[in-house]
């Protein structure tokens, strides 16, 4: 049965989200918030009820996890998870409105950040805490994806995790889906643990630690009050973010193999050294722009471009409000853009992070050498290099091919906001944050340029016609396209 392994990966996720949904539950008591905790127990008994019918409907299948059951539960768990997280969010009275709801619960599956909410502080702590759960889980759900994809697909390569699971579970669905879960979540937890750790040592309240220590491991950029310059005004804590925003940045297959003993793994991966050379790249860039065209000091103006440019690579999208001598907030226009640029271009492969992935950035900029090399020398043959391997034409024209679709995507979303009434600035930026995934870097970003905020639309503001673009948006991004775009395509479906 085709459609078994994709309803059961669905029903252990809801079983899971319902699980989860006793942390804030608990919570809400513990703070005598009685509606709110009863919000989130209607929602979890809800979600457990339909979740377990699916494993139960299920549980005598043993079908194998191929590329169509791969791409049919990611689909399914990106689409429905959402609309089940969603209801403690509207029955709480937190975002009364179904439309606004799951494109909250969506924006924090799919670790895009941007949010409806524009009264933060108002809001009760518990569904705070949900938001950055939905995050935390989202970008767990990723990497589990991710790892399972490509054994699926049987890929060769430097991924140990992915050769683990395949190597150790062929013979049954739920074992290797448990290998897979289980491995990842250890590493995943642990990290998050010494984050949240790191911050309250740091001076970050104990609550405010924990939410934001699972929206940056999963490069969320939900964030627990409306003023963050208030948050990120410790130095140490803004260290404390950049160094987990990288690490929730990094291919999580060197999280598992240095854990699992190989010392020396993130040296030996290029995406690793890359990483970092678009952060001292993008920093100095910023740097320079910044310095030219504001009254910053020069450590003002370091501390404001590294912090930046690092939320901006990683598609985090936390966003240190700049400040001027006469107290306004601006972005010179040039930082502005080149913030975009650097959120487009993303993280890792296998990481939290959204964009085009650094991965694919620099193999086009080999090949873009080897054309040039070509017109010199016509009948020259070039071998394309990628961590000291010979890249294959399928994995060129893989990467070409994304980059081409991941460009159609933004010109048509861009398109598509500007026929529904917003301004072309502001259709851009949204279109850019929201399909890298960083979608909580738009509203800051374009409030803070110089030449006003009267085209500057928030979330909220938008009519339910964009937001449901940009939550399709935001979902063929973080699926990477080939992942839906296949599920209707006939040739997938035939045996």
């Amino acid at each position: 049965m085709l459609l078994a392994p994709a309803f059961m990966i669905l029903g252990w996720s809801l079983v899971f989200l319902s699980g989860l949904m006793v942390l804030p539950l608990l919570f809400a008591l513990l703070v005598s918030q009685i509606f709110v905790a009863t919000s989130f127990f209607m929602s979890a008994i809800i979600t457990v009820f339909l979740g377990g019918g699916l494993v139960f409907a299920t549980r005598t299948e043993t079908a194998s996890l191929g590329r169509r059951e791969t791409f049919l539960s990611a689909t399914l768990i990106w689409v429905i998870v959402p609309l089940f997280a969603a209801l403690p969010l509207y029955l709480s009275d937190a975002i009364p409105s179904a439309t606004n709801a799951y494109f909250e619960a969506l924006s924090g599956f799919t670790t895009n950040g941007a949010s409806i909410i524009e009264n933060l502080d108002e809001q009760a702590p518990s569904v705070l805490l949900w938001r950055s759960l939905i995050q935390w889980v989202g970008g767990f759900t990723l990497i589990v994806f991710v790892s399972l994809l490509a054994s699926a697909f049987n890929i060769p390569g430097n991924n140990p995790l992915t050769r683990a699971i395949a190597k150790s579970t062929r013979r049954r669905l739920s074992r290797r889906i448990r290998f897979a879960v289980l491995s990842i979540l250890k590493i995943y937890a642990l990290l998050t643990a010494v984050c949240i750790v790191a911050l309250w040592a740091v001076g970050m309240p104990a609550f405010d630690a924990i939410c934001y220590a699972f929206s940056t491991i999963s490069t969320g950029g939900f964030t627990t009050s409306d003023d963050t310059g208030e948050i990120f005004s410790s130095r140490s804590i803004e260290i404390v973010l950049m160094v987990f925003m990288v690490i929730g940045a990094l291919n999580f297959s060197l999280h598992w193999s240095f854990f699992n003993g190989d010392r020396k793994a993130y040296f030996k991966d290029p995406e690793y050294r890359y990483l970092f050379l678009a952060i001292a790249l993008g920093s100095f860039a910023v740097f320079w722009l910044m310095m030219a065209e504001t009254d910053m000091g020069v450590f003002d103006t370091i501390r404001y471009a590294i912090f930046n440019s690092v939320s901006a690579i990683t598609t985090t999208g936390y966003n240190l409000p700049l400040v001027s001598s006469t107290g306004q907030y601006y972005w010179p226009i040039g930082a502005l853009f080149l913030i975009l640029f650097l959120i487009t271009i993303g993280g890792s492969t296998g990481s939290t992070a959204g964009g085009i992935k650094l991965m694919r950035v620099f193999v086009l900029f080999k090949l873009s050498g080897a054309e040039i090399k070509r017109l010199s020398f016509p009948s020259g043959v070039f071998s394309l290099l990628y961590g000291g391997r010979r890249l294959s034409r399928e994995q060129i024209m893989s990467a070409w091919t994304f980059f081409v679709i991941y460009c159609f995507a933004l010109v048509l979303v861009t398109l598509l906001l500007a026929f529904n009434g917003l301004d072309f600035q502001s259709s851009l930026s949204l279109a850019v944050t929201n399909l890298a995934n960083a979608g909580s870097a738009a509203q800051p970003l374009i409030t803070d340029v110089q030449i006003g905020t009267e085209n500057f639309i928030s979330y909220n503001q938008l009519p339910n016609a964009s937001k449901w673009i940009l939550c399709i948006t935001m979902l063929v991004g973080r699926l990477e396209f080939f992942a839906v775009l296949s599920l209707f395509n006939p040739a997938l479906w035939r045996r």
